[in-house]
């Protein structure tokens, strides 16, 4: 690695190789008389803040100030003086601007010896744009069928159900029951006991809503089943469990009719045949969205392959570190463990890590592009635009005169609003500077892959 001449005052010499080119390991040397220059200086800092017997704060001498003070805590705070001061300095000797936060690999550091320690530097992301306009893309087009509006009525009218109490029959399919019961997994050596809880027949192991079909109110019944393979508790997976149900109520779950009120209470008309316009309406702007986004993906995609794009690691860290806060609180919210999770995707923690850290790749691949293609376009938006697009929304009620006031002064707000009229002007730049040919699909789009694009829709907006 080549030599570095420190500055005089940092009595440090520093070294640097690039192991890529968006990372800087550096290697620096703080000499002894610097290092001990430092613990002194920590000492007499410790010093204040200790009662040594005889001595006013920061007076006593330092051979009887070591006898007060945590060694260890001292070595931490001499580590950390040493390392600020002698990574800034070469920093500016070699000419550096990190991107972000350094890695330190510090080495064991002594009183009046010298000290040694490694600093991975992150540097600026370097992109390397290909051809971004002139391509050809396929874009999907997606038939919106009477069967999609009837399908997503169904799902508005179960949305809107309610639960009336029956007394007149057994248990019937999508009932809802409130019994004692009791589930005996073989093996445990300690049955659970009976108790009292909602059943809502649909939600259950395969067998067990078969098995309770035509029950009455107080009867009890006891059974065997095996838990699937794929059961959310890895410990029940193959095991045969025991159920004794003992039915309290039945409730069964009412439909709302299919007339004007409903159409008005869910869509605001005044017909069905309206509210299944309204519904067509919907349905076809969420198929575009749809649509739109896949032929985006082929784009960036393309222009990807033509590209080259540089990034420090920590940037992947960094958001796989973020991506695990995200899914450990959405478990948490569900009432799942991690490990039940991985059980569930059948990974181990290590193919997980590595999966998110390829998603977090990827991602940071493509943004860090269309962040260059909206800088060599100029797509990104003056401050004067940004506060025009806040007047717009507070001129079509998108926003409250007060959101208005808060949100025009608001850093982060003026930042996002920001990203999104960016993102908005790059999907225009690159659909009307591409090819983008409308393939007609003959199989509708999945209710999941609608509910997907609706949901990326609304993080946008």
């Amino acid at each position: 690695m080549p030599s570095v001449t420190p500055e005089s005052d940092a009595s440090a010499q520093s070294a640097g190789s690039q192991s890529d080119p968006c990372t800087l390991v550096l290697e620096i040397s703080v000499e002894a008389d610097k290092v001990a220059r430092t613990f002194e200086s920590v000492y007499r800092e410790f010093s204040r803040y200790v009662n040594v017997p005889g001595f006013r704060p920061g007076k006593a001498p330092r051979a009887l100030v070591e006898r007060y003070v945590n060694r260890e805590k001292v070595r931490e705070r001499a580590l950390e003086k040493i390392v600020q001061e002698s990574f800034r300095a070469a920093l500016q000797e070699q000419g550096i601007t990190p991107y972000g936060n350094p890695e330190i690999q510090p080495g064991d550091i002594e009183d009046r010896h010298p000290f040694t320690y490694r600093a991975i530097v992150p540097l600026e992301p370097q992109v390397t744009l290909g051809e971004y306009t002139g391509l050809t893309v396929e874009k999907p087009v997606f038939p919106v069928t009477d069967a999609m509006v009837e399908e997503r009525i169904q799902r508005l009218r179960e949305s809107k159900a309610r639960l009336e109490r029956v007394t007149d029959r057994g248990v019937e399919p999508g009932d809802v029951l409130i019994a004692e019961s009791q589930a005996v997994v073989e093996g445990d050596p300690d049955p659970p006991p009976m108790r009292r809880q909602l059943i809502q027949l649909g939600n259950n192991i395969p067998g067990f809503d078969e098995a309770l079909l035509g029950m009455q109110i107080g009867e009890e019944r006891t059974f065997t089943l095996t838990y699937p393979q794929d059961y959310d508790e890895p410990d029940k997976r193959g095991k045969q469990v025991t159920f004794t149900v003992r039915l309290s109520s039945i409730s069964a779950r009412r439909l709302p009719e299919l007339d004007a009120s409903f159409a008005r209470e869910v869509a605001g008309v005044d017909t069905v045949d309206a509210l299944r316009q309204a519904i067509r309406d919907r349905l076809e702007t969420e198929v575009r969205q749809l649509s739109d986004q896949i032929a985006e993906q082929r784009l960036i995609q393309q222009i990807l392959a033509g590209s080259t794009v540089h990034f420090p690691a920590m940037m992947v860290r960094e958001e796989v570190r973020s991506r695990f806060r995200q899914l450990q609180n959405d478990l948490r919210q569900r009432g799942l463990t991690y490990e039940q999770y991985l059980a569930q995707e059948g990974l181990t923690p290590e193919q997980h890590e590595a999966e998110l850290a390829r998603q977090a790749a990827a991602r940071i691949e493509a943004l860090l592009a269309l962040r260059e293609i909206s800088i060599q376009e100029g797509l990104q938006p003056t401050e004067e635009q940004i506060d025009a697009e806040f007047e717009r929304l507070r001129q079509e009620n998108v926003i409250t005169e007060e959101q208005h006031a808060e949100y025009r002064i608001d850093r982060n707000r003026r930042l996002q609003l920001a990203n999104a009229m960016i993102q908005q002007r790059l999907h225009d730049f690159l659909f009307a500077n591409n090819t983008i040919k409308e393939v007609l699909q003959e199989v509708p789009p999945a209710p999941e892959e609608l509910a997907e694009a609706n949901t990326e829709e609304e993080q946008t907006a």
